[in-house]
């Protein structure tokens, strides 16, 4: 999870936050950027929070999408008094949304390849990146909920796959909870913070030195079994050392016996009497 002061966000897959690579942070811009791992078919969301405390204001956060905006989400105002928790302190994207009541998930999806030269420079500015922009800002009114056209499929030359292999688009539509487009007005001419999250596949960017290389299955039985072999081995030396203790013990009886056996015959041959006279 990325952080800039009170505020946090991160790009979660399945409800757990995806492992963050190369976090950059410029105080002067107010700006965080990272690499994250992408897989295609998989749907995700963006998620942020502010544990400011003393937050009476609303935040908007204007979400863009390999370079195209999207629709953002608000955070609401703490009341007076009001403790943090999790629902109030924290704003999540998951669907663009098609309706009022329906909408697609977000989703990471191959890119569409040509050969055609006319889609040469066909690869938008920022494709391959995900950025989330919090503002502070007034809340307006309350709208109908339109529809939010442009996240879809990008279709790229071949040759950008060196550089790109996923996009985002969005999966089947389905329902969802009944809500109203907010709209608002931004507070100042800085934000509080801008997140980027640039998102590859994780073989690219291990391959790139960007994040660490896969923990092999195998490691870490082998080494445990290295482990076994050593004890086993340790074992095996004091079952042999046993073995030959127990040999030594048992010529020492043999011995014993033996010599214990000829003491008594001739004790009882020097006691032999002569009855014959």
């Amino acid at each position: 999870m990325l952080q800039l002061g009170t505020l946090y966000a991160c790009i979660k897959v399945n409800d757990v936050a995806l492992p963050v690579y190369d976090i950059e942070i410029s105080e002067k811009e107010k700006k965080v950027s990272c690499w994250i791992p992408s897989e295609a078919g998989k749907t995700f969301s963006i998620v942020w929070q502010d544990t400011h405390e003393l937050r009476n204001y609303h935040e908007g956060g204007s979400v863009t999408i390999d370079g195209i905006p999207s629709r953002g989400v608000i955070l609401k105002p703490l009341m007076s008094g009001e403790p943090l928790s999790y629902a109030n302190c924290t704003a999540e994207l998951k669907y663009l949304r098609t309706s009022a009541t329906s909408g697609r998930p977000l989703t990471f999806s191959n890119l569409k390849l040509t050969d055609d030269d006319m889609y040469l420079k066909s690869a938008p500015v920022g494709l391959g990146e995900i950025s989330l922009t919090v503002w502070p800002v007034d809340f307006v009114c309350a709208l109908p909920c339109r529809p939010v056209e442009g996240v879809k499929n990008q279709m790229v030359h071949e040759r950008a796959k060196k550089a790109y292999s996923h996009c985002v688009s969005v999966g089947n539509e389905t329902a969802l909870p009944f809500t109203q487009e907010l709209r608002t007005r931004r507070i100042g001419s800085e934000p509080f913070a801008t997140f980027v999250f640039r998102y590859r596949p994780l073989d690219r960017l291990i391959a790139d030195g960007i994040a660490p290389p896969r923990c092999s299955k195998r490691a870490m039985p082998d080494d445990f079994g290295d482990r076994d072999r050593q004890s086993d081995n340790e074992a095996m030396r004091e079952l042999q050392a046993l073995k030959e203790h127990v040999k030594r013990l048992e010529k020492t009886i043999i011995h014993y016996k033996r010599t214990s056996s000829k003491r008594v015959k001739a004790e009882i041959c020097d006691e032999i009497i002569d009855l014959t006279n």
